[in-house]
């Protein structure tokens, strides 16, 4: 009877252990495309297409001036944050996970049998090859995104986002093996400060995932962040701090060598926008710097940046 209990209230027991086996492999967007890497293996040198993510850990943290600034070169069209609020790579990429030693199995692959002689067979699960599965997931962001690029007279694309992770930036990888990144970071409270200027009424994805809290763009910003940081040179990765860049310390040059393209130099001294309107900074109280360093204060450090508990940030 306890038996019967149990497995209608949690499951069957051996469902449960092997899920259970299934989770101490740290299901991850990283070990599902290492798995698909080796079971289908891809030949960058074959691919000539080399599109430019250019991702910061989250808003308000120079990435459109960033993207000014590479559009600047007449080949290049950055997009910037496409159908943001959509999470069309995070949901792509977290299928990703799924793929683990001993699945899919083997004989779920179409094996060319002509479909007339299937009709006989087991077919309940019958799956397209793995190069088919990643060939259909490029030809969406072909069609996106290089298709219209080069409409409007580019031949190189790429994408500007404030959302992605370096789980997301590994998805990429697997799908554009000679994909450039640049990844930018920004000091969080100044961040914060100008992010909130706009109202903080933004979304990660919608509408399960706002960001309206100091506490909510925290940790976005560490996620990224420590992303970033971690796995930078395992993604062949130019990663930037934003404070180099208005200050004139990023090597402007390295960037044109990194990307293979030339930007125009003077794009830098042409401010658009700002939310600092009227020249007056907006104001982060005590509180919000609290619960902001709450979720900041290791990566931040690491990165050179202290949340003070005053107004300052170095």
């Amino acid at each position: 009877m306890l038996r019967l209990l149990s497995d209608a209230l949690r499951g069957p027991a051996q469902a449960r252990a092997q899920h259970r086996q299934a989770l101490l492999g740290a299901p991850s967007v990283e070990a599902g495309v290492k798995q698909l890497q080796a079971l289908c293996p891809v030949d960058p040198s074959g691919d000539p297409a080399a599109p430019i993510f250019l991702l910061s850990a989250g808003w308000r943290s120079g990435s459109t001036m960033l993207q000014r600034l590479l559009m600047s070169d007449p080949r290049v069209l950055i997009w910037g944050e496409p159908y943001d609020e959509c999470g069309l790579v995070q949901a792509l990429a977290n299928g990703m996970r799924a793929f683990r030693a001993g699945w899919p199995p083997q004989d779920y692959f179409h094996d060319g049998t002509p479909p007339q002689q299937l009709t006989g067979e087991w077919i309940a699960n019958l799956f397209p090859s793995l190069t088919d599965w990643r060939a259909g997931q490029r030809a969406l962001f072909d069609t996106m995104f290089d298709v219209p690029a080069r409409r409007a007279g580019c031949e190189r694309w790429g994408i500007k986002e404030v959302r992605l992770t370096a789980a997301h930036c590994h998805y990429l990888r697997w799908l554009y093996p000679n994909a450039r990144f640049v990844l930018l970071v920004r000091d969080p409270l100044e961040a914060y400060r100008s992010y909130s200027r706009y109202g903080s009424s933004w979304y990660d994805t919608f509408p399960e995932a706002p960001v309206f809290t100091p506490t909510q763009f925290g940790a976005h910003w560490r996620l990224l962040a420590d992303g970033f940081v971690r796995e930078a040179s395992a993604l062949g990765a130019l990663l930037v701090k934003y404070e180099d860049v208005v200050a004139g310390r990023f090597d402007l040059d390295e960037l044109d060598r990194y990307l293979g393209i030339r930007v125009d130099r003077q794009v830098m001294a042409r401010k658009v926008g700002s939310s600092e309107r009227g020249g007056e900074m907006a104001h982060v109280n005590a509180l919000e710097r609290w619960l902001l360093r709450r979720q900041v204060g290791k990566t931040a450090a690491s990165l050179g940046y202290t949340v003070q508990s005053g107004s300052a940030v170095r």
